[in-house]
């Protein structure tokens, strides 16, 4: 079986969707995609790097690891997400594709 790798193109009309993060034993999580960023390709990869950025309201920040995040269209994917920022009550977290 062959897994498509995931592009950028795949998630720039995606910006302002919700993604929601299901674990055993917690509430759903809904995070939004706020920003798809392609990165510079040094190593000439076959698949261009690209950044995305999603946020989340409330207290809590969720530590950096992989997490599964469902979308509508995209079914569910697997995420290393990283928390980058805090304002308020609103939490962003950066997932990086090299």
């Amino acid at each position: 079986m062959m897994v498509e790798l995931l592009t950028a193109a795949m998630f720039e009309n995606k910006v302002g969707q919700a993604f929601v993060l299901e674990e055993p034993g917690a509430a759903p999580t809904e995070l939004t995609l706020a920003e798809v960023k392609p990165l510079k390709n040094y190593a000439n990869l076959a698949r261009a790097p690209f950044s995305l950025i999603f946020t989340t309201q409330g207290a809590a920040v969720l530590p950096q690891r992989m997490y599964e995040l469902r979308h509508a269209a995209l079914g569910t994917q697997a995420f290393f997400l990283v928390p980058v920022g805090k304002k308020d009550d609103v939490v962003s977290y950066q997932a990086i594709f090299n």
